[in-house]
């Protein structure tokens, strides 16, 4: 090991991890070596072209990740909030990169391999060859996550958690008794549509700072959908 400037820390080497330490059927957190905080969706956004932050762990839906096989040891980070998947934007190549979301192409700058650094992985883009890193190794929430050559740094190292320890789309085995009556106290609407809006559904909740957070589906009079949440 080898230590740097600002108490980073330096893997001297780095292996490719085995394929068979992925589960493509399982949601993961990826949680910073150098900061403690996750790979997020910044703002719980859902369109093409959101910028990815770091923010403090929270399990939330927008810090969930399936890997998907794009062949060859290459995967693409899908989120499990937008269905889109990580991507460097615009194709660029140089230091400093923005890594956003984008609807899923199976292209090379949507694709990663993996490196194995004493039980953390390093994400590098077949498109640049570069790591995806915490820029300027910050630890406040909200720091931008980019690409940059791969110098092994603690900031571009990230832990796998796997979220529940199973996949979270499958069912658990078996079946389990529901209640035979339910009370509903409130009689007026919960929620309505703003002007402009047709519909307001698919109601989620996701944990957030400790709260939870109440965001839905929107859809406008022609073809174009969206997302809100409820303040906190």
């Amino acid at each position: 090991m080898t230590a740097l400037g600002g108490g980073i820390v330096v893997a001297a080497t780095a292996t490719e991890a085995a394929a068979a330490t992925i589960d493509t059927s399982a949601s993961y957190v990826l949680v910073n070596r150098n900061s403690g905080k996750a790979l997020d969706v910044y703002n719980l956004a859902t369109s093409d072209g959101a910028r990815i932050t770091q923010w403090t762990r929270n399990d939330g839906v927008q810090q969930q990740w399936q890997f998907v096989d794009s062949g060859g040891g290459y995967y693409r980070l899908k989120s499990r909030l937008s269905g889109k998947v990580l991507d460097v934007h615009n194709w660029s190549t140089a230091d400093g990169g923005s890594i956003v979301q984008w609807t899923d192409h199976n292209a090379a700058n949507q694709q990663f391999s993996i490196q194995d650094i004493d039980g953390y992985i390093q994400l590098i883009n077949r498109n640049s060859g570069k790591a995806i890193e915490v820029q300027g190794a910050a630890t406040a929430d909200g720091a931008n996550i980019v690409q940059y050559a791969d110098w092994n740094g603690t900031n571009q190292q990230w832990q796998l958690v796997r979220v529940g320890g199973t996949n979270p789309t499958t069912p658990p085995p078996g079946s389990c008794n529901l209640p035979s009556t339910y009370r509903w106290s409130s009689t007026g609407v919960l929620a309505q549509p703003r002007s402009g809006w047709v519909s307001l559904k698919d109601f989620t909740v996701a944990p957030y700072n400790g709260k939870q957070l109440v965001y839905a589906t929107t859809h406008d009079y022609g073809t174009s959908w969206g997302s809100m949440n409820f303040s906190l």
